[in-house]
């Protein structure tokens, strides 16, 4: 019986030393250990957008801050949405348009930063002639047909830039032409009067000989595009989100100390045409900020127009600040 009770006792204490030492490791874990959220997919179609997150990759950022970021690029703007929709992806690059869009339609997102176009230089859009057109100046496109994405930046960006040069956009003749490479061969082979594309594709038109008419990269800034997160990832993985922007900040700012030496990187991941990738010029990227209140609300504004937002969407409940 004396044995049976100095096992039991052992038994007891060898207990609750492992229970102390347990309860120690957990209390005193290093916030900056690897857990579970210390990896994000962020997704993306293959643009000029995705070179600060590469160079992360490239350069080691995100190592540094324990943070693994898989960047997934989709085919179509339909399936990146669909991506993001299903839960696949903590985060998402894609106009502004697009995330009021989704905001609207109810979907719980917040944007956490302008990827580009924190100022008109950056992201530039613009309407084109055709090599073959006589169209020279905004006047000139009245009656003309311009070839567009409907609902979307792009038309945005295209009423913005009418008005600005006098022409009150139900003068032109706004075509649907969704799919941008056959918007990019329809001017060509002068089939369109004019287009409203971004570069690089505004770049490789006018080196095939066709005309820049207006774009937005002087005056009111019109388009931003940027990152979305889910409500759920800024839940869950908060700190994780706030390292990602550590070294995405330390990535643009190497980019713009050194743009010629990532510009390999870009032509490799972008759709850059081969023509015009040895004089394309990588361009400037700004650090993580949000947009600007004035500049949400114009294009709401346009969206309610347009009868395009099924629920309001207000500036307060549509950004998310305390990233960076």
């Amino acid at each position: 019986m004396r044995r049976k009770s100095f096992f039991s006792l052992v038994l007891s204490l060898v207990l609750v030393l492992a229970l102390s030492t347990g309860c120690g490791q957990k209390n005193t874990a290093n916030p900056g250990d690897s857990q579970a959220g210390d990896t994000l997919t962020i997704g993306s179609m293959t643009i000029e957008e995705n070179l600060p997150v590469l160079v992360a990759q490239q350069n080691g950022y995100f190592a540094e801050q324990n943070l693994e970021v898989k960047l997934l690029t989709f085919q179509s703007p339909v399936e990146l949405q669909s991506a993001f929709q299903t839960g696949q992806l903590d985060g998402m690059i894609t106009d502004i348009m697009i995330a009021a869009l989704l905001k609207s339609s109810g979907e719980d997102l917040r944007v956490a930063s302008i990827a580009l176009g924190a100022t008109p230089e950056e992201g530039r859009f613009a309407i084109i002639a055709s090599p073959a057109s006589t169209v020279k100046t905004v006047a000139d496109l009245k009656g003309k047909r311009i070839g567009i994405s409907n609902n979307s930046i792009i038309e945005y960006v295209t009423d913005k830039l009418l008005l600005a040069g006098g022409v009150n956009p139900g003068e032109v003749n706004k075509t649907t032409v969704a799919k941008l490479p056959l918007r990019v061969e329809m001017l060509l082979s002068n089939q369109i009067d004019a287009i409203v594309v971004p570069d690089p594709q505004i770049s490789y038109v006018v080196s095939q000989g066709a005309k820049i008419i207006a774009e937005d990269s002087q005056g009111e800034n019109l388009s931003q595009s940027v990152t979305i997160v889910g409500k759920k990832t800024l839940n869950e993985k908060q700190d994780a989100l706030q390292r990602f922007y550590q070294a995405y900040t330390k990535g643009v700012q190497a980019i713009n100390a050194s743009p010629d030496q990532y510009k390999e990187l870009l032509v490799k991941n972008v759709n850059i045409p081969e023509s015009i990738a040895a004089s394309y010029q990588v361009q400037h990227y700004s650090e993580p900020q949000l947009p600007e209140e004035k500049d949400v609300n114009k294009v709401l504004e346009w969206l309610q127009e347009k009868g395009l937002l099924k629920n309001p969407v207000d500036y307060e409940s549509f950004v998310q600040s305390g990233l960076y």
